[in-house]
């Protein structure tokens, strides 16, 4: 074939626009397909998050089956020094995942967990420092991460000199609608401050199946809370699974749902218990998921009903309490005084969270 003949031939090839264009067309594709798939990752991110609470409801059903009460937030405890000698003091000690680590194939940590010293302990770093994926939500993406406490961090009566690494939860036990710790036996206050808990797991709590009156169906058990919201640098926060209090392993509806995203880091850090981690929230769009009493696991919005919140502290505006850190935080063994306005009723987030108000609650209220 001749040169001239070779030259007349189809074009081989994309042009400058063509190309162009076909970039475009890709570029269109991958915006529109991009938020599906990241959506698709969260919905499975939230199945697990699911899974792991339904696995914590079926452990708490085999604790409260073998020991008659479900888990305490914590116990009392006697308070150890380095020379193995108690010193006098009495403390909270364990969570309720400590308890239930049997029920959670974790018969040989439970085992590891020297139950006769404080959890914070030389005797329990080996347990403090274990890492629990079923305490994980998939959508935190700081809560696997270990987080060492620093040489200088002795606790009561760490191992002095050590740099212990502590592992975090995502979940909490319900304590119900008053924020306190019932944690001094020796406190004038502290059978009031246990008397008023109306929540299902919380500080040398003692609840029986048939002590939820409200019905397990319409009593929260276990919280998702976010860990990572306000320690986005990664230096590590509340949420300590080991430890049984509010902020750390406890958590109920005095404050409003992802109230996390809404503080800022120097007040949750301050609070000493944490706001954000004392309160229900997650990392999914919309709401957070709930553990209830019977065993299943629900998805509540954030747009549920709930009292009404001092925009500065965030404290409820119907109840008021005794206050610490210049009135502004809760504080242990308080006494809790409800003050709604007349004809109010305790709204439905509130009323989840109680076992044994008497409130009546539809299925479509939430």
């Amino acid at each position: 074939m001749s040169r001239s003949a070779k030259s007349q031939g189809g074009r081989t090839g994309f042009t400058l626009i063509e190309l162009l264009v076909v970039i475009a067309i890709i570029a269109v594709l991958i915006a529109l397909l991009l938020p599906a798939v990241q959506s698709a990752r969260e919905a499975a991110r939230r199945i697990q998050c699911t899974n792991n609470l339904k696995q914590l409801g079926l452990a708490s059903a085999n604790y409260e089956s073998t020991y008659s009460v479900f888990p305490p937030g914590a116990t009392q405890m006697q308070v150890y020094g380095t020379n193995g000698v108690a010193n006098g003091a009495w403390k909270n000690s364990g969570s309720p995942f400590v308890f239930m680590l049997q029920f959670l194939e974790q018969g040989v940590a439970y085992n590891a967990a020297n139950m006769n010293y404080e959890m914070l302990t030389c005797a329990n770093t080996t347990v403090v420092q274990m890492g629990l994926s079923t305490l994980w939500c998939p959508s935190d993406p700081l809560i696997a991460k270990p987080v060492p406490q620093g040489p200088a961090q002795t606790f009561s009566g760490w191992c002095p000199g050590s740099n212990v690494s502590m592992r975090y939860t995502s979940y909490s036990g319900n304590f119900g609608t008053y924020f306190t710790e019932p944690n001094d036996m020796t406190n004038p206050n502290f059978q009031a401050a246990l008397a008023q808990m109306n929540g299902v797991i919380y500080d040398n709590g003692k609840v029986a199946i048939s002590g939820v009156t409200d019905g397990t169906s319409n009593t929260m058990l276990f919280i998702e809370t976010t860990y990572g919201v306000n320690f986005a640098d990664g230096s590590g926060g509340y949420k300590w699974w080991i430890q049984g209090r509010p902020g750390q392993t406890l958590a109920g509806t005095y404050y409003p749902m992802n109230v996390g995203k809404k503080v800022t880091y120097s007040f949750d850090y301050n609070s000493d218990y944490g706001v954000s981690s004392s309160a229900g929230g997650s990392y999914h769009p919309g709401g957070a998921n709930f553990a209830f009493c019977d065993g299943s696991v629900h998805f509540i919005k954030d747009t549920i009903a709930t009292w009404p919140s001092n925009p500065t502290t965030w404290n409820p505006l119907w109840v008021s309490c005794p206050t610490w850190d210049g009135g502004i935080y809760p504080y242990q063994n308080n006494i809790y005084t409800l003050n709604f306005p007349p004809g109010q009723t305790m709204p439905v987030y509130q009323a989840l969270s109680t076992r044994n108000g008497g409130e009546v609650i539809s299925a479509d209220q939430y």
